[in-house]
């Protein structure tokens, strides 16, 4: 009886690992450096996106994008501490609601001022291309906020299913 039992369950380990194998198969390879792995969530360059760059545009918005990067480095990260503060606050033994909600509103005070920096860099970038470039960036953007209503809507259905 053990012998049948542990073959049973050599055989279904057996076959479990190819269905898995054969899923993974038609999935992109997962990669771990960062760009890559942000290609395989749908995240590129959206450089990549805008047709006919001159080097002249690529060297004035990846400037752009560097000073952005550079100016909102120090306010992430302390974003990044207060977040943790909060959480610890919020699991203390006595957690005083007075702090726990200033400090909500100064990391949403920083959040903003971290947004306006970014919608002013992006506003840069769009002041140095042409109307076609424009309007190729406008149109990838509107699909892509098609296809991201469209992933929260199934994963509000998957939620609702269960």
């Amino acid at each position: 009886m053990k012998k049948i039992m542990a073959t049973v369950g050599v055989v279904a380990l057996l076959v479990g690992n190819s269905f898995a194998q054969d899923k993974m198969a038609n999935e992109p390879v997962r990669m771990h450096k960062r760009g890559e792995l942000r290609q395989e969530k749908g995240q590129h360059d959206k450089m990549a996106d805008i047709p006919n760059l001159t080097d002249e545009q690529k060297a004035k918005i990846k400037d752009i994008k560097d000073e952005n990067r550079k100016k909102c480095e120090p306010q992430r990260a302390e974003m990044k501490e207060l977040r943790t503060k909060l959480h610890e606050m919020k699991t203390s033994e006595k957690p005083d609601l007075n702090e726990i909600n200033s400090l909500i509103d100064k990391l949403a005070s920083m959040k903003a001022e971290v947004e306006k920096s970014k919608t002013a860099a992006e506003l840069k970038v769009r002041s140095i291309l042409t109307p076609e470039q424009l309007k190729a960036v406008d149109t990838k953007h509107a699909e892509n906020m098609k296809m991201r209503e469209e992933k929260q809507k199934e994963r509000k259905e998957m939620k609702g299913a269960k």
